[in-house]
């Protein structure tokens, strides 16, 4: 009973950083949009420009809410970043974190979403360091040197699961 009137810090995404580029020069004034949704009904939306180099920044969200007391309540962070440019939209970020806590793993990727515009959307995976039978999953632009596995594409550029 007491679940339902205490009230919760609930982590909606961490602090982002990133660069966006176009055939490897820097985009200036992508419109860079993030939308967060807790809990299927929480919807928290901000946006940024990107700076003359490409570079932009948005602050970590976090919410206080009584939803995580419920018990019929699914705790589930979904995140969405895209880019705006030439009225093209780009998937920057695409994924969903469990829980109201942050995970470092998802932590270290928002603070590199560096991007070009001529690269293909992958659906990837990167590992979970506390729970290694449970990766995680995305949907980006962006490529990362570690921790960070593409699944859903052949190599010839085909998707995978594609007949």
């Amino acid at each position: 009973m007491f679940g339902l009137i205490k009230k919760y810090d609930v982590h909606m995404c961490s602090e982002v950083k990133g660069c966006i580029l176009n055939h490897g020069e820097p985009v200036n004034g992508a419109r860079i949009r993030r939308e967060l949704t807790y809990a299927h009904s929480v919807v928290e939306v901000d946006e940024t420009v990107t700076d003359a180099n490409g570079h932009f920044s948005m602050p970590e969200i976090l919410i206080t809410s009584k939803k995580p007391g419920d018990m019929f309540v699914h705790d589930v962070v979904l995140q969405r970043i895209t880019i705006l440019s030439n009225e093209e939209t780009y998937v920057l970020w695409n994924t969903k974190q469990l829980g109201i806590e942050p995970f470092k793993e998802i932590e270290e990727k928002l603070l590199t979403l560096n991007g070009d515009l001529s690269s293909q959307e992958v659906r990837f995976t990167f590992p979970n360091k506390k729970n290694p039978s449970l990766e995680f999953d995305g949907l980006s632009i962006c490529r990362w040197e570690n921790d960070f596995e593409v699944f859903e594409l052949e190599d010839d550029g085909t998707q995978f699961f594609s007949s």
